[in-house]
């Protein structure tokens, strides 16, 4: 149950020196809002009613036009830090001054419209216990699609399932850093919600592109399966709320860009991996699938076709063509493809 928040929280001006408020806290639990107020609280109530208590909450304010911080200031808890950018610096941004500003070993991400059940991050801290070769960990996601419920976004993925054991009495996986990255080519079953991941590993790694509006955590998660081990608990430890004004809705051309940029130079790279080239084929495959749809849905049929072409030269794919060429059908038998093809999109989740 969400009970109404109290009054009063830490706030901090970024730039400025972080005080440690809870020091030698376990986990760090960073919150990215921007013009959030109807949601943010539920965010920080399901954060703070966390089973698992040794936590700081970090919430990164982007610069939020609405009362986004009078509702974050009406929690009275020591473990509420407020940082705050006077101009809105994007949710990449956002998440590198939560990282900065964080203290804990661990660290999590709660998305501002997200909820956490109570025992993930329990369950989460025990797991990077139990496995120390792992830097992160992550779990299955309940999804709310408006009316619609998903209880779990694992079963609408098409790769990560095949790294499970449907046969397995127990919940949790140790997977290697070469069996996440082969499925992160394809597709990103991590949701940030859903994550626990080291600071040193953070570290380690470097921070969020900046320069990215959306995917900017796919092509985290890629940098951080090149160092670092994932485990995973198969069961749904946080609830994915899809709303319209969420990253990836509001850029959804500049998600799929970004992303095609990203992977066509991460195969560049690959050279004579065949594994990895297969793997990799079928996510720029997807993107470029993705991207072309979202053009013929907006009447764009010019970058529609740009965009399939470009994915037959990365591909080899002859259904690219022949997608380039059902763009410049009449409305009509392009709606009836626009159907077919809505079969095939890969951005269920």
């Amino acid at each position: 149950m969400i009970s109404r928040p109290s009054r009063a929280a830490t706030r901090v001006a970024v730039g400025l020196r972080y005080p440690r408020m809870c020091a030698n806290m376990t986990v760090s639990t960073v919150i990215r809002a921007y013009n959030r107020a109807y949601v943010v609280g539920e965010a920080l109530h399901s954060a703070l009613g966390q089973s698992y208590t040794d936590q700081e909450v970090i919430v990164v304010d982007d610069g939020s036009t609405d009362n986004t911080v009078d509702i974050v200031e009406g929690f009275h808890d020591r473990r509420v830090r407020l940082l705050r950018h006077e101009k809105n610096q994007g949710v990449a941004a956002a998440c590198n001054t939560g990282i900065a500003a964080a203290t804990g070993e661990f660290v999590g991400f709660l998305d501002s419209d997200d909820l956490w059940k109570p025992d993930k991050l329990e369950r989460q801290v025990e797991f990077l216990r139990r496995y120390p070769q792992v830097s992160a960990v992550f779990s299955d996601v309940e999804l709310w699609d408006g009316a619609r419920t998903f209880p779990s976004i694992m079963t609408l993925m098409r790769s990560f399932p095949r790294l499970l054991d449907p046969g397995r009495k127990s919940e949790e996986y140790v997977f290697t850093r070469r069996q996440m990255y082969l499925c992160l080519l394809q597709e990103v079953p991590i949701k940030p919600t859903a994550l626990l991941v080291k600071r040193q590993a953070l570290a380690a790694v470097g921070a969020f592109d900046v320069e990215a509006r959306s995917g900017e955590d796919w092509e985290f998660f890629l940098r951080l399966s090149r160092r670092a081990s994932f485990g995973y608990i198969d069961r749904a430890l946080a609830i994915q709320r899809r709303t319209g004004d969420a990253t990836h809705q509001k850029f959804r051309e500049r998600d799929q860009l970004f992303l095609l940029d990203v992977f066509t130079k991460e195969k560049r790279g690959l050279r004579r991996d065949t594994e990895a080239l297969q793997a990799i084929t079928r996510g720029i495959s997807d993107h470029c699938k993705n991207l072309g749809l979202l053009y013929l849905e907006s009447g764009q049929r010019g970058k529609s076709i740009a965009a399939y072409w470009r994915g037959f030269k990365e591909t080899c794919d002859l259904m690219m063509l022949a997608r380039a060429a059902a763009s410049l059908l009449p409305l009509k038998a392009r709606q009836h493809i626009k159907n077919l093809l809505r079969r095939d999109r890969s951005d269920v989740v």
